[in-house]
C-alpha cells in the first residue's frame, strides 16, 4: 500500500518564478526530509490580474483534490500576499507560511509602472494604473484566523517596510530577524521551524 502523499503551494514574488532560490530550496529540502509531500510550484504572471487569477485557481484545485492532504500555502513577498488573500478570503483551514510578505503593495507598485521582463522567464508585460487599483482591491486591514499564518521577517529588507507585516501579523506566530534582506537570508535555516508549522511529519516516512 503507497503511503498518502501531503501536498504545499508554494507562491513566488513579483519578477520572479520558481525556479527562484528558495523555491529550490525548500524543493530539495522537502525531497531529502519529505519525500511524500509534493510541493506545486505554478509560475504566476507579472500581470497581478492574471496572478490573482492563476493562485486562485490552483489553490482551489489543490483544496478540492486533496483535502486533509492538501496542509498549506509558502508565500514570498508578493505571494505571501497572495496566501494571505487566499485564506482571508476562501474558507479553508490550511495554514500558510509568509516571507518577508508584501502588506500593501499597492503603494509600491507606483514606482513600477511600465515595461517589465521577467528575468527568469523573460515574459514581457506592462504594469498599469489598472493593475494597481486590482491590487488595493485585495488589501486586507485585519486577519480574520491569525493562528493560521506564521510570518517570517528580516528588518533588513530593502524592498519592504516589515513593520507593515509585524503589525498585521502581531496575533499570528510572527519571527523577526535583524538585519537580512528582501530575499531572506535564513530561509535554510527555518525550513525544519517552518515544515512543522505546516505539519509535514504527517507524511514522514
Amino acid at each position: 500500500m503507497n503511503p498518502k502523499q501531503g501536498h504545499i503551494l508554494y507562491l513566488h514574488g513579483f519578477l520572479s518564478s520558481p525556479h527562484s532560490q528558495k523555491a529550490q530550496q525548500m524543493q530539495a529540502y522537502l525531497a531529502l526530509n519529505f519525500p511524500h509531500i509534493q510541493l506545486h510550484l505554478p509560475q504566476l504572471s507579472g500581470k497581478p490580474a492574471q496572478a490573482i487569477d492563476q493562485a486562485e485557481r490552483v489553490f482551489s484545485t489543490l483544496l478540492q483534490q486533496y483535502q486533509q492532504e492538501f496542509l498549506g500555502v509558502v508565500g514570498s513577498s508578493m505571494g505571501g500576499f497572495l496566501a494571505a488573500h487566499l485564506l482571508n478570503t476562501i474558507s479553508a483551514q490550511p495554514k500558510a507560511v509568509l516571507i518577508n510578505p508584501a502588506v500593501a503593495p499597492h503603494r509600491l507598485f507606483p514606482d513600477y509602472v511600465g515595461e517589465h521582463t521577467n528575468p527568469y522567464t523573460q515574459e514581457q508585460f506592462s504594469l498599469e494604473a489598472a493593475d494597481i487599483r486590482l491590487v488595493e482591491q485585495r488589501y486586507i486591514a485585519s486577519i480574520r484566523q491569525p493562528q493560521q499564518f506564521q510570518v517570517w521577517l528580516e528588518t533588513g529588507d530593502e524592498v519592504l517596510d516589515y513593520q507593515l507585516a509585524q503589525n498585521l501579523y502581531k496575533d499570528s506566530e510572527c519571527h523577526v530577524t535583524h538585519g537580512g534582506d528582501h530575499a531572506y537570508q535564513n530561509f535554510v535555516r527555518e525550513l525544519p521551524q517552518i515544515c512543522a508549522f505546516l505539519a509535514c511529519e504527517r507524511f514522514a516516512q
